[in-house]
């Protein structure tokens, strides 16, 4: 039986990259790129477990530490954030499955995640005031880009300490 826990290394370091994306980036912090980065390398509820996590930690740092509002729209937006996060898991664990290398997996995995993540923001701002802007041309590029630059630096660094570990995981072991 293959062990499908995540390790608590992983999701230590996906907590940790969520906290600081979203002291950095605030209300740009880039969920379509945690939710790829999830869904290629977690099993499904793990990956929605730890995209959870990083929208909770958004939020405690949001009204915690950068004082944001507490009215009903942000909270709103707020959960809306949450809401397109989690769809945008399934959509970049979808589109991801059919491509047939890594790196094509993870750019059609954050394309189908940023479409789902935006798509769910649009349903919101149906119903929530305060999203004026939001979605002209600049903000969306200005957004994936940062997506795009977050995964890409996510899965460098992922196979930069896979390819550290490999000689110490390779090493014999002494018998005691």
């Amino acid at each position: 039986m293959i062990d499908t826990t995540p390790s608590a290394l992983f999701v230590a370091a996906f907590c940790a990259a969520a906290i600081v994306l979203s002291g950095h980036f605030a209300c740009a912090t880039p969920f379509a790129a945690l939710a790829t980065l999830a869904a290629l390398t977690l099993p499904g509820r793990a990956a929605l477990l730890c995209v959870g996590a990083a929208w909770l930690l958004n939020q405690v740092i949001g009204f915690g530490l950068l004082g944001y509002p507490t009215d009903g729209a942000t909270i709103g937006w707020g959960f809306a954030l949450g809401a397109s996060a989690l769809l945008a898991v399934p959509a970049a664990r979808g589109a991801g499955r059919f491509a047939p290398i890594p790196a094509a997996r993870a750019a059609t995995g954050l394309l189908a995640a940023f479409a789902a993540y935006e798509a769910g923001l649009c349903v919101a701002a149906l119903v929530l005031p305060g999203s004026a802007g939001a979605y002209a041309p600049a903000v969306v590029a200005r957004l994936f880009l940062i997506n795009l630059g977050t995964l890409a630096g996510a899965m460098l660094l992922r196979a930069s300490i896979a390819t550290l570990a490999r000689p110490l995981l390779a090493r014999p072991r002494l018998a005691a």
